[in-house]
């Protein structure tokens, strides 16, 4: 006897049973950037996705202060300035929160970090990359390295408390 070959759906990770609760409407993706790099940016293309609405979540430390954090995300295609950034934020200086300690801080491993369970769970404030705002659809990692959800960029800024800021000059 033959067996049926059925698609397992993966389990919903905690980042799409909030954005559930909240009735807020996305789609899964899978965006290998960390193991695929540019290959992952053909792919998006292929399926009709522009790689500047892929968002990476970059978490950062103010003034060397063990408490003080904040969330960017920006397309995954650029870099940060943290001098500039640091100025729109009106901080001193910020650096890239310690990669080795992200799962205390975040909740979520190097790859897999996202604004909706960090905004929802540390309550950091979220700021996005000022160039994704002609974008009606934006994706972000769901919580989990390797899977993302696609939705209404509004929806995901007005749930993270979101604000637009530049993060880098060009």
């Amino acid at each position: 006897m033959a067996k049926k070959n059925k698609k397992i759906k993966e389990k919903k990770t905690n980042d799409e049973r909030i954005l559930d609760q909240h009735n807020i409407t996305y789609r899964e993706a899978n965006f290998e950037w960390l193991t695929k790099h540019q290959s992952a940016l053909e792919e998006a293309k292929a399926q009709g996705v522009d790689p500047k609405s892929i968002l990476k979540t970059i978490v950062l430390q103010a003034n060397k202060d063990p408490k003080d954090y904040v969330v960017v995300c920006l397309p995954i295609e650029y870099e940060i300035d943290l001098k500039l950034t640091a100025q729109q934020l009106q901080k001193k200086q910020l650096h890239l929160a310690d990669n080795k300690n992200l799962i205390n801080i975040t909740g979520y491993i190097h790859g897999a970090n996202t604004p909706i369970g960090i905004s929802v769970r540390k309550n950091f404030p979220v700021y996005f990359d000022e160039r994704i705002k002609p974008f009606e659809e934006i994706s972000v990692s769901a919580g989990k390295v390797g899977r993302s959800v696609r939705l209404k960029q509004s929806d995901l800024v007005n749930l993270v408390k979101g604000k637009y800021i530049q993060v880098s000059k060009g």
